[in-house]
């Protein structure tokens, strides 16, 4: 509705903050990145730009109201100035002035790692991704992708099914989850204490170009990224080539040298990503592995499971049961029961060797 710098009561804006002045700015020049770097490069703040503005175009939304759509919505806005913008994603080139989100955003301390790919997986991908997200889950990583169809959507679900934290970057307004289909997804991952991001102002529709940008983003809050199933010409290899502009890990599982799902994957691990066939060798080269362990035989609700978490962590490869018995003086029937335990609870796995901590 029309109105000038002061309201009814003729207070004015001058007492609102910088969080309402910039979104509405973020509206008025519909998240284009450029146009705003060109404000806050004339202004010195979000709100001397908006006095600043045209009467004509300052017609078109007014700040209080638009804040309160947005606290009906329950999402939030952090600008880059303040100590609650996520400290990793300050270092990228290009960050957000703003990040809205819906949840709680990430901690300085929080270990986050992206996973990628394409929209049109195989059954085969799917799982691997849910697997993959899942058991980082379990070691504390928490996982970030798009809420995209295909590998994204399998990482975010890998997480929530277990009842563990994530986090979607979306390439539109929070008033707007696409693809719609995935609306139940969001709800979940928002249940589960998770979070969801995005640089749009509310009304943003998903445009293409708007995939690409938010890539930056995902790929800018994690400390690596997992690429799996990326054809030749893939969104996930845009967020991987943004990983390493901005030094973050690249991981790649491979896959049949001839499915085209996995074209532009061999060409990251050509290119020199790291190739890997288990969320282990992910923790290991972030540094998480051992303390995963500790964490595991700290979590163990027996004596009898700490015993055979401490004989799994001297190995660096599968135990057999036997082996287990011998060293740990439990009975067979007793070592059995236990690991059958530990395999419910997702900490140790059985593998054709025998066994070892998950």
């Amino acid at each position: 509705m029309p109105h000038s710098d002061h309201d009814r009561n003729g207070v004015g804006f001058y007492k609102m903050t910088e969080e309402q002045f910039y979104n509405s700015l973020n509206l008025i020049e519909e998240g284009d990145y450029k146009k705003l770097e060109a404000l806050r490069n004339r202004f010195e703040s979000w709100s001397t730009a908006w006095r600043n503005l045209p009467e004509k175009q300052k017609q078109l939304f007014n700040p209080e109201e638009e804040w309160e759509k947005m606290a009906g919505l329950s999402i939030k806005l952090v600008l880059r100035e303040s100590s609650a913008y996520p400290p990793l994603l300050k270092e990228i080139s290009h960050p957000p002035f703003g990040v809205y989100f819906l949840g709680s955003l990430p901690q300085k301390e929080d270990v986050i790692l992206a996973i990628v790919g394409t929209r049109k997986a195989t059954s085969d991908g799917r799982e691997l991704a849910k697997k993959f997200a899942s058991e980082l889950a379990q070691s504390g990583v928490i996982v970030i992708s798009g809420l995209a169809l295909g590998i994204d959507a399998a990482a975010h679900e890998g997480c929530v099914q277990g009842g563990r934290r994530t986090v979607a970057v979306l390439g539109s307004g929070l008033d707007y989850f696409y693809p719609r289909t995935n609306a139940r997804l969001a709800e979940k991952i928002l249940s589960q204490k998770g979070t969801i991001i995005s640089e749009y102002p509310l009304g943003s529709p998903p445009l293409p170009y708007r995939f690409l940008e938010r890539n930056r983003i995902i790929s800018g809050l994690a400390r690596g990224v997992l690429v799996i199933e990326a054809p030749e010409r893939s969104g996930a290899l845009v967020t991987a080539g943004f990983a390493v502009e901005q030094n973050r890990e690249v991981f790649v599982v491979p896959g049949p040298a001839t499915h085209p799902n996995f074209a532009g994957s061999h060409k990251l691990i050509r290119a020199g990503a790291e190739l890997v066939t288990k969320p282990g060798e992910i923790l290991e080269t972030l540094g998480l592995a051992s303390k995963t362990t500790e964490s595991r035989i700290k979590a163990a609700e027996t004596v009898e499971e700490k015993k055979i978490l401490e004989v799994l962590k001297d190995f660096s490869v599968p135990v057999t049961i036997d082996r287990i018995i011998e060293l740990t003086d439990l009975g067979a029937s007793e070592a059995n029961q236990v690991l059958t335990f530990l395999i419910i609870k997702n900490i140790v796995k059985e593998t054709d060797g025998g066994y070892t901590i998950n």
